[in-house]
């Protein structure tokens, strides 16, 4: 079992420039410092980091920095985010190329996971349709991802086809792709967060944990959400999977949230 921290709490979210004109080239990235945030996170006793792919893409000619940069702090990269589309037939090519990319070097580097987010939605809305291609692409992107030793996991998203519940099954009744549950974003989408944990349990690997209030992500203890519920009722499972602490969206300090998480868990997890 690890317990990472994700590194997009220490800078804005941008698109990577390339992905305007071309799938292939779509990336998250996080502005900040990689090195300061790793550094803060390893600071406090955090050993392992999820980074974003547009992030981990900066070193693709150069993979020792990286390495160098976890060695330096002893910390390991336990799993990577990417978003896509995965509807528009005639993009998924160039989205799944640029996945196994990704993974390619995700593995290279010691990654154990592959967070898939996405699901576009449509500007004339969801059609019933764009499950079964939202499903065929992850299937295929979860094939991709194991040819490289890692485990591929869908995160339900805010703002993705998968935000509710009913969303979350109708998708989950056509794929067999594990299931990353993201607390908070679960809870903001009007689910039970628990509930869906233990109607998903067996296709659980990895889980991102984030507190919620008012709307606003918050770090672990500060919002609303019976995390030591949930954490719980893993433990009690016998879960054996690996936990990510993910506070992004947070207007506070993003060094303040990564210790008062880490506090959150001491004893808990940690």
């Amino acid at each position: 079992m690890n317990v990472g921290y994700m590194t997009n709490a220490f800078g804005p979210l941008v698109g990577s420039g390339g992905g305007v004109t071309s799938a292939k080239d779509i990336r998250y990235v996080t502005m900040c410092d990689d090195e300061e945030a790793v550094k803060e996170i390893a600071s406090k006793g955090f050993n392992c980091i999820e980074i974003f792919d547009g992030n981990l893409s900066l070193y693709e000619n150069e993979p020792e920095k990286f390495t160098k940069l976890l060695e330096k702090y002893n910390v390991s990269l336990l799993g990577v985010y990417i978003g896509a589309n995965f509807i528009y037939e005639d993009a998924l090519e160039d989205e799944l190329y640029r996945i196994e990319k990704v993974s390619a070097l995700a593995s290279k580097l010691g990654a154990k996971h592959i967070v898939l987010g996405g699901g576009a939605v449509r500007a004339k809305g969801i059609l019933e349709t764009d499950y079964s291609l939202l499903a065929k692409g992850l299937d295929k992107a979860n094939e991709t991802i194991k040819k490289y030793g890692l485990t591929a996991s869908y995160h339900p998203h805010l703002g993705s086809m998968a935000e509710t519940p009913k969303q979350i099954d109708k998708l989950f009744a056509l794929t067999d792709i594990p299931f990353c549950p993201d607390i908070a974003h679960l809870v903001a989408g009007g689910g039970d967060a628990l509930e869906l944990i233990k109607k998903y349990y067996d296709r659980i690997h990895y889980v991102h944990l984030k507190d919620l209030k008012d709307g606003e992500f918050l770090p672990l203890g500060k919002g609303k959400i019976e995390l030591k519920s949930i954490i719980s009722f893993l433990k009690e499972q016998n879960y054996a999977g690996d936990w990510l602490v993910e506070i992004d969206g947070y207007s506070g300090s993003p060094i303040e949230a990564c210790e008062t998480s880490r506090n959150f868990l001491e004893g808990i997890l940690l």
